[in-house]
């Protein structure tokens, strides 16, 4: 299945690529061969719309139907990945700077703090007696935290 999503991902990246505030975030593939759910995840430096997502799911699917990528039925969805969805690229830390995150290390720490600052791979944590840069190679995943303000 990693090869199908691979393949899908390829596929969902030239067509992204021509536009360059949106970027792919994760493809996921579910379900039973003939009974699969193909799931796009796209994100945008400034969000993204129902408007963008309609696009690339028009874009995609004739491509998945040409390429007979997938045998039987399946459901092609394309969204954005939600606040419950980790945190994948450094292209997300930087637009989510001024949020709270809950950052779980490779170690298994767990440090919730601010982002306020991402570069160099390295994202800065404002936590609330200290900050705390983090390399994103030690990051194991991060999930913005909900705040009801």
């Amino acid at each position: 299945m990693e090869n199908l999503e691979k393949r899908i991902a390829d596929i969902a990246n030239e067509i992204i690529g021509f536009d360059q505030k949106l970027f792919l975030v994760d493809v996921i593939v579910k379900g039973n061969v003939g009974n699969q759910k193909v799931l796009v995840l796209i994100d945008g430096d400034e969000g993204v719309n129902i408007d963008d997502c309609s696009k690339i799911s028009r874009e995609i699917g004739p491509i998945l139907e040409e390429g007979d990528f997938m045998p039987g039925k399946y459901l092609l969805e394309v969204s954005s990945p939600g606040l419950d969805h980790p945190i994948r690229l450094m292209r997300q830390y930087k637009k989510n700077v001024g949020r709270k995150v809950e950052v779980e290390t490779l170690e298994g720490e767990k440090i919730k703090g601010e982002i306020v600052i991402v570069e160099n791979e390295t994202i800065t944590l404002k936590m609330e007696k200290e900050v705390r840069n983090i390399r994103f190679s030690e990051i194991n995943q991060s999930k913005i935290e909900v705040s009801f303000k």
